[in-house]
Formats: structure tokens, sequence, C-alpha cells
């Protein structure tokens, strides 16, 4: 799990500006974590081991 996590953190890193957002860790998702706006808007960056990617949910997509 700790490898997963590091890969979306990495991937997050990489694609944002971090001190623009709030993280908030996700659990039931692998190396999950809920990336939140200033407008309160977020998303769910997690890493598919089936897909052996990190991927992302819009919170109006699933």
């Amino acid at each position: 799990m700790k490898e997963m996590r590091e890969r979306v953190m990495e991937f997050l890193k990489e694609q944002l500006e971090l001190d623009k957002f709030t993280l908030e860790e996700c659990h039931f998702m692998p190396g999950g974590v809920f990336v939140k706006d200033g407008e309160g808007k977020s998303m769910l960056v997690f890493y598919d081991f089936m897909k052996d990617k990190v991927d992302y949910w819009f919170e109006n997509e699933k």
C-alpha cells in the first residue's frame, strides 16, 4: 500500500500545485487521496492495480 500511495503522491506533485488544494486520505481506495479545491469541488485520486496506473474520478463522474 505504501508504494501505491507514493505513486499517487508523485502523480499529484507532477500535475497540480499542491499548495492550492486540500488533500485528505481515502482509506477505501488503494493509495487513495481526496483532492479538494478552494470552491469545495473534489476528485479522488487512487492507484488502479488492475491497470497498473494512477487513476482519478471527479466528484460527479462515478
